[in-house]
């Protein structure tokens, strides 16, 4: 659409018809029809390629003398865009907090990753100036998966629970509370 047809609408009395819905106008932050279809139209402007309700709404909007059939077509193409915009931004909001909580999720994760990493590095099991593993990576692996496969007794756990706090406390923890009751 060129500019004399935006010259022309803006002739139009928009402020005159009635595009439908109820008298929201003293509430927050609510745009009336008229003026979210006055907006609108300059959205429509400036696409490209618009869609066929944006090409019906602006036959409508542009159509000098609307028939009441018209103007409630109008008006309910509007409620129609208007609550596919709600839609969007819905849409938009829960990927958002969806995004979030999973960046959230992601940092404690790493964050247990790196306690356990200081753990091991407080055990000898890591060099603390590199952080590479004082054992070669099979031996390791080897003996963290004996030692989680093991069936430990309550005494042999408290033996290890005692003996890894006084490591913790001579050490200084910076574990940020290493130790859990189990």
């Amino acid at each position: 659409m060129d500019s004399s047809a935006l010259a022309f609408f803006c002739l139009l009395p928009h402020n005159s018809v009635n595009f439908g819905g109820r008298n929201m106008a003293g509430k927050p932050g609510y745009i009336d029809n008229s003026a979210w279809a006055l907006a609108h139209v300059d959205k429509v402007l400036a696409k490209t390629n618009p869609s066929k309700d944006d090409k019906l709404f602006m036959l409508l909007m542009h159509k000098p003398d609307r028939a009441p059939v018209d103007n409630r077509s109008l008006a309910a193409l509007i409620r129609v865009k208007r609550a596919k915009e709600t839609v969007r931004a819905g849409r938009g909001a829960i990927r958002q907090a969806a995004s979030a909580t999973a960046k959230a999720d992601r940092r404690e994760r790493d964050h247990q990753r790196f306690l356990a990493a200081g753990l091991m590095t407080k055990a000898g099991l890591l060099d603390s100036q590199t952080g590479i593993p004082t054992w070669d990576r099979a031996t390791l692996l080897g003996a963290l998966d004996a030692m989680a496969k093991v069936d430990v007794t309550e005494d042999q756990q408290r033996r290890w629970k005692a003996r890894g706090e006084a490591l913790l406390a001579k050490a200084g923890d910076d574990t940020e509370n290493g130790s859990r009751a189990v």
